[in-house]
């Protein structure tokens, strides 16, 4: 097992921008291929006079609340989109999720669309940097002529439509594959596009949180939702118990917790928040700098937040009493040291490192953190034993870890 050198303690103290945000080493995912008979998309040719009226009449999302919004491209791109059109150069395809016939939804094709409606529709952009129409520098949509106006609305696409009836499993790895745009959309973000409601207001929300920002030395990159998919991971496992996870595709399981939220009442959504809120606090004052992060001895460089055990910690940690976190408080050097053993066992190890969304290494990192905290809080067991005597009791019983 590669493990860090040890650091000085000055060495310790080190910019926090020099570390990766996130653990590169991690790889939850179990391939579980979708049948390929439930793959339902039609294909069709329209104006993008129809789409622009979708657009108008709000009958096509353009993601208002998706945080990769349209109108990314520099002035002179937009302009250089609308003069292909004028000059009859075919746009790419575009496609949609037609899933609701009366709101569809882009899944590729959101900057050129967004361009579109700035230019025909708000009539807000004026049209420069142009390489063949150059009479039309500076002009609007309202003030070039009519046949350049016809040119545009009667111009026809390829659009592909994601159509009613495909399963939430396929339409997310259609998201996934069709996305060709220079950045690709993150699977939160995907998730984000296909779950909207109380579960994708509650992840901002969270993710906002001062004691999340606290717990997570801000660390965490927002520009492509990561921090969004930590919260998401915390209530999927506060919502389904680790010992009842059986999902052969963690993708799956994460999409089916934002479905399960967005149909949760108020009152269940503010225990949510709570938790969450307890399970931050709790971290930051047992934790402090190594929360979250892979630790092997007290002066080891100091590595990425990993998403395993950002879930195994701050689930059990949701789960304490004021007065067990007190207690523990008292017992932070008991704890970082169980869990630096804990590091140094290998199935430990590999439950928070490789193919972490396989449901035996699920349990291994959910009951070994368990386990520490009930040794940290027992004066009785630690009376009668080391937590390396204790763990190891039952690091190799099927009854407490599973066999990976």
């Amino acid at each position: 097992m590669n493990r860090p050198e040890a650091l000085s303690q000055n060495q310790w103290e080190e910019d926090v921008d020099n570390i990766p945000a996130i653990d590169p080493d991690e790889d939850e995912s179990i391939v579980q291929p979708f049948d390929p008979a439930k793959i339902r998309v039609e294909t069709r040719s329209m104006s993008l006079d129809l789409l622009l009226q979708r657009i108008e009449y709000k009958e096509l999302d353009l993601a208002p609340d998706f945080q990769r919004q349209g109108g990314l491209w520099k002035p002179k791109a937009k302009s250089r989109l609308i003069e292909s059109l004028l000059i009859r150069i075919p746009l790419p395809a575009f496609y949609m999720d037609a899933t609701d016939d009366d709101r569809w939804s882009v899944i590729d094709g959101l900057q050129r669309l967004s361009v579109l409606k700035l230019f025909v529709i708000d009539k807000t952009m004026r049209l420069e940097g142009l390489e063949f129409l150059s009479q039309l520098e500076g002009k609007t949509y309202e003030e070039i002529p009519r046949n350049f106006q016809r040119r545009i609305l009667e111009a026809q696409v390829t659009v592909y439509l994601i159509e009613k009836g495909t399963p939430p499993e396929v339409k997310f790895n259609i998201f996934r594959r069709i996305n060709t745009g220079g950045l690709p959309l993150t699977p939160q973000e995907i998730r984000h596009a296909l779950y909207q409601g109380k579960a994708t207001r509650l992840l901002k929300e969270l993710a906002e949180l001062p004691s999340f920002l606290e717990a997570t030395t801000k660390s965490i990159p927002k520009d492509r939702m990561a921090d969004r998919e930590f919260v998401l991971r915390f209530l999927a496992f506060i919502i389904t118990d680790p010992e009842d996870y059986k999902s052969v595709e963690f993708d799956s399981f994460l999409g089916d917790t934002m479905k399960t939220i967005n149909l949760f009442p108020d009152a269940r959504i503010e225990i949510l928040k709570i938790q969450f809120e307890v399970a931050m606090l709790c971290s930051s004052i047992l934790l402090g700098k190594h929360a979250f992060r892979k630790i092997y001895d007290e002066y080891s460089a100091r590595l990425p937040i990993n998403k395993a055990l950002f879930e195994a910690w701050s689930v059990n940690l949701a789960k304490l009493t004021r007065d067990e976190c007190s207690i523990l408080e008292e017992n932070k050097e008991i704890l970082l040291s169980g869990f630096i053993q804990l590091m140094d066992h290998w199935k430990f190890e590999n439950s928070v490192s490789q193919g972490t969304g396989d449901p035996g290494r699920v349990k291994i990192r959910f009951r070994s953190i368990r386990l520490l905290i009930q040794y940290c809080l027992s004066e009785q067991i630690r009376a009668e034993k080391t937590f390396g005597d204790f763990i190891n009791d039952f690091i190799g019983s099927e009854a407490i870890l599973a066999e990976v």
